[in-house]
């Protein structure tokens, strides 16, 4: 009699296991759950999605934050964007603010360095900056044209190019300086000596060791070089201003291929801005569209590492998620796209949805709003 009750309860307990399992895998099969995680879409809204692949093609505005003015969290005409390595700094140069100033992911200003005139630590026309490994900012300060160095918290560290202040084109000196770029191995500094057409590279303590390029339209040639990016095999990509287009060269700055011309094609530019590179290697450009002739619709583009053509996203005007001047941009460790427009003083952040991707489809299963 006992060993039959026990045979029975045995029963029950595994057809209890066995529905519980089997309910769990009609509801991940229905949903197409295999990882999860939150996206926000506005500030308290989230959708349930898969994870997400390398090469996103579909963006969705998620957030934007500031206005025309001085005060903290205000601009006039943001510029260049970079994170630290945690993702827990935002820099943004403020240009015509001649400040730095520092937010969280969220747009929460942190706080602030820097002041217009030509003392240490102080700004004509910042332009373009970099966060090195060791978490120290270095900002190329154009109208000054130098480069200078300080640390996590803003505080000045070094200097290096135009004492004087007055432009100049000896090797070692700088017109119009308009980006600064640190090695990983905290071994070089390059910078892009914008209107000498050029690239120059110094030691990590601003000493010069060689300028790459000169002026043209040739492979290794520059017309007005804009940005500077690394890519994780050590590879270089330059973006010029006066010849529409990006290069990119090996470690040693050997030529190895170009794309881009003046136009509004999905592989073509029209005054483009800048360049910045995701984990993946995926180049993004931010293309105003803004000269005569061309579309008028400002766009951010985003290419593999080899030019070929991924997606674009942004739509024109002053309303939410819109822009008309896209200056600067950069990428987070979650592949969300920071967007400065000049124009309407802001910043925008995009963020990538799911898609179908190298035969893996990736869809939202689901949507809810509310806090945590």
């Amino acid at each position: 009699m006992a060993l039959a009750i026990n045979s029975y309860i045995i029963m029950i307990v595994v057809g209890l296991v066995l529905t519980f399992l089997l309910t769990v895998f009609h509801t991940q099969y229905m949903l197409g759950i295999e990882s999860t995680r939150l996206l926000p879409t506005q500030a308290t809204n989230y959708m349930f999605v898969r994870e997400l692949p390398t090469q996103a093609t579909n963006y969705m505005f998620v957030r934007e934050w500031g206005s025309k003015g001085t005060e903290d969290g205000q601009f006039l005409r943001p510029h260049d964007l970079e994170f630290d390595n945690n993702n827990t700094y935002l820099y943004s140069v403020d240009r015509d603010g001649n400040r730095i100033q520092v937010f969280d992911k969220n747009g929460t200003f942190l706080f602030k360095f820097g002041q217009k005139g030509q003392g240490d630590g102080q700004f004509l026309v910042p332009y373009g900056l970099d966060v090195d490994a060791r978490g120290h900012v270095w900002v190329a300060d154009r109208g000054n044209h130098r480069i200078q160095q300080f640390d996590s918290k803003g505080n000045f560290i070094s200097k290096f190019g135009n004492l004087d202040g007055h432009p100049s084109s000896e090797p070692g000196k700088f017109d119009n300086p308009r980006f600064v770029e640190v090695d990983r191995a905290l071994k070089y500094v390059y910078v892009a000596d914008s209107k000498n057409n050029r690239i120059q590279q110094f030691d990590i303590n601003g000493t010069f060791v060689r300028a790459i390029g000169k002026f043209g339209s040739n492979p290794g040639e520059f017309n007005l070089p804009t940005t500077i990016e690394i890519d994780s095999k050590g590879n270089f990509f330059v973006n010029e201003r006066g010849n529409e287009r990006i290069q990119k060269f090996d470690s040693n700055w050997k030529p190895l291929l170009s794309w881009g011309n003046k136009g509004s094609s999905d592989n073509e530019f029209c005054h483009m801005e800048h360049i910045a590179l995701d984990k993946y290697d995926n180049v993004y450009v931010t293309d105003p569209q803004s000269d005569p002739g061309c579309s008028k619709q400002p766009r951010v583009l985003k290419f593999d590492s080899n030019g070929n053509f991924i997606t674009k996203f942004g739509t024109y005007g002053t309303d939410l998620g819109q822009i008309v001047d896209p200056e600067h941009l950069a990428i987070d460790n979650k592949d969300n796209v920071y967007v400065s427009d000049r124009h309407n003083n802001e910043i925008l952040v995009f963020s990538p949805v799911p898609n179908s991707q190298n035969g893996h489809v990736q869809h939202v299963v689901g949507y809810f709003s509310g806090g945590w």
